[in-house]
C-alpha cells in the first residue's frame, strides 16, 4: 500500500509546482519528504522512499 501512495505522491510532485518546492526544500531529508507527503494525504515510510529513490535514480 505504501508504495502505491509513494508513486501517487511522486506523480503529484511532478505536476504541482508548490508541492515540488516543498519537497526540494527538504533536500536529502527523507523524513521531511514523508511529512510533506502526509500533509497532502499520502502515507509512506522514509525506508520506502529510499527504496524508490534507488530504483529511480
Amino acid at each position: 500500500m505504501s508504495m502505491k501512495q509513494l508513486e501517487t505522491f511522486m506523480s503529484r510532485v511532478q505536476s504541482n509546482d508548490n508541492i515540488r518546492a516543498e519537497v526540494q526544500r527538504c533536500g536529502k531529508d527523507n523524513s521531511c519528504v514523508v511529512k510533506v507527503a502526509a500533509r497532502h494525504g499520502h502515507k509512506f515510510s522514509p525506508a520506502s522512499l529510499s527504496r524508490w529513490q534507488k530504483d529511480h535514480d
